[in-house]
Parts: C-alpha cells; sequence; structure tokens
C-alpha cells in the first residue's frame, strides 16, 4: 500500500551550477506530506526545486515522479502533474480573480481552448471549499496580498496535480495572513491527499504545520526530520 502513496522520489541527487551547491539528496515525498523548506539565502533552494522542474540539469543522481524517470516527461505532461505558485502575484491583464483561477485549467484545454463543463465544475469546486464566492468576480490585482496568495493555491488545486511546489507563499504577508496560508497548506495536504513542497522563511508557523522538514545548512548539508526534531534555535544555528 505504500508504494501507492509514493509520488516523488529523490535519489543521489546532486544540484547546482558550474559547481555542486548540494550533494546526495535521498528522499521519499508521498501524498499528503506538507514539505517545509529551509535554507539560508544562497544556499541552493531555488537550484533544488528548479531541478525538481526540471528547468535545470541535475549534476547527477535521479528523479522519479510516479515511479517513472521526471526527465521523461515533456513540459505538457509534467504540467499536468505538478503545480506552482510563486511570489509573483501580478498580471499585466485586468483579469477577474475566476479568470486567475481558470488559468489552472490550461493544461487539459483542446485546441480551441475552451473550457469544458468538467474544467467548470472544478473551477466551482474550489471557489466553494476555499470560501473564494465573495471575491470571484473582482479584478485580482485589486485584492489584498492574502486574498492574491489564496487565489493562486486555489489555481494550483484546480491545475489538479499530486505535488504543489510554493516558493515563499507567505513573503511580504502580515501575520494573520500568514498563520492562514500555512493552515491551508496543511488542511490541503491531509484532506485532498496532495503532496505539498514549501520554500520558507516562517520557521515558527512552518514548524507547527509542516510534517517534514528539509534543511539546507551553511554547509550545504542537506537534513531531513520531522518538525518536533527543530525548533527555532536549532534551525537558525544551521542556518547561520
Amino acid at each position: 500500500m505504500l508504494m501507492e502513496h509514493n509520488l516523488l522520489k529523490i535519489e543521489g541527487l546532486s544540484v547546482g551550477y558550474t559547481s555542486t551547491l548540494i550533494a546526495n539528496i535521498n528522499d521519499v515525498v508521498q501524498k499528503g506530506d506538507f514539505v517545509v523548506l529551509f535554507g539560508a539565502n544562497g544556499a541552493g533552494k531555488s537550484t533544488l526545486i528548479k531541478t525538481i522542474l526540471q528547468q535545470i540539469p541535475s549534476k547527477c543522481g535521479e528523479l522519479f515522479l510516479k515511479g517513472r524517470s521526471i526527465s521523461e516527461y515533456s513540459s505538457a505532461t509534467l504540467a499536468k502533474n505538478i503545480a506552482v505558485v510563486n511570489t509573483n502575484k501580478h498580471f499585466d491583464l485586468n483579469l477577474t480573480v475566476y479568470d486567475v483561477l481558470a488559468l489552472g485549467r490550461i493544461p487539459y484545454l483542446n485546441l480551441f481552448g475552451k473550457l469544458t463543463p468538467k474544467d467548470q465544475r472544478i473551477i466551482e469546486l474550489y471557489i466553494e471549499r476555499l470560501a473564494l464566492n465573495d471575491i470571484v468576480s473582482n479584478y485580482f490585482y485589486k485584492l489584498s496580498d492574502g486574498q492574491k496568495q489564496k487565489v493562486l493555491i486555489a489555481r494550483a488545486l484546480i491545475q489538479d496535480t499530486n505535488l504543489i511546489i510554493l516558493d515563499e507563499p507567505t513573503a511580504h504577508l502580515d501575520i494573520k495572513n500568514r498563520i492562514m496560508i500555512f493552515e491551508l497548506l496543511e488542511a490541503i495536504a491531509l484532506k485532498e491527499k496532495k503532496a505539498i513542497i514549501c520554500v520558507s522563511h516562517e520557521v515558527d508557523i512552518a514548524l507547527k504545520h509542516a510534517s517534514k522538514v528539509w534543511l539546507i545548512d551553511k554547509h550545504h548539508n542537506f537534513i531531513i526530520d520531522r518538525p518536533h526534531k527543530f525548533n527555532t534555535d536549532t534551525i537558525y544555528c544551521n542556518l547561520f
């Protein structure tokens, strides 16, 4: 049964550009996992995420998604398996919240680019689940930062992937919205059985909600453990 829940397998992975930043990463991410990735600026967090997303090649090692080498996935197929939420909350066009949510269905649209009844049902489902009904007709650019991040998380869910990767989802948010986002992510992992990897500097809040910690320490060692094995002091001592 355990193998059915394994989603992302990392075997002997080393990442970097001209030189190796992090070497010999080994782990398995399962459905329902909420992984928080900590590391100082320049430690290699973004490099690891870009390697998982196949935006840059690995130095060595293997990545397997659902038992298949991730390098075998086309960009279109990868978009049906991994959704990404980054800190860019701005759109050039005057899109409504519904328009932004509908972007999550792009990997599934036919040549005519028209939403099907199934697409519409999925969008409506997550409008309801994330309580976006009151803002769905509003223009995205007019939302608060907390609302924008909630909409982008909903869009990732609407993309209907098993793995969601978030890059600093609470950056520039106030404390109320930081807590709200982490509570939401924890609930999504548990209730929706999604695997979530979240890059964050929110040590105190993240440790309360994550199920696993990935820590890149100041020597570029990759440490994996459960949140209860860490506290704020141990995290910062390892980072700086």
